[in-house]
């Protein structure tokens, strides 16, 4: 979880479950909330035919 310190503005990344339980009970910190970034559309890519040389 991420969380903000109002305070001096910085984002924390925080992985540890108590420490999660203080920020979320400390004033001074509020939760980040991360959005995933959507999706792009997908990239259609062509394939190039080379023409065989005849044999001869």
């Amino acid at each position: 979880m991420k969380f903000k310190n109002k305070l001096t503005g910085l984002v924390w990344d925080v992985v540890d479950a108590d420490h999660i339980k203080r920020c979320e009970k400390d004033k001074n910190y509020e939760e980040v909330k991360v959005e995933k970034p959507k999706p792009t559309s997908k990239t259609t890519t062509t394939k190039r035919v080379s023409k065989a040389k005849p044999k001869e």
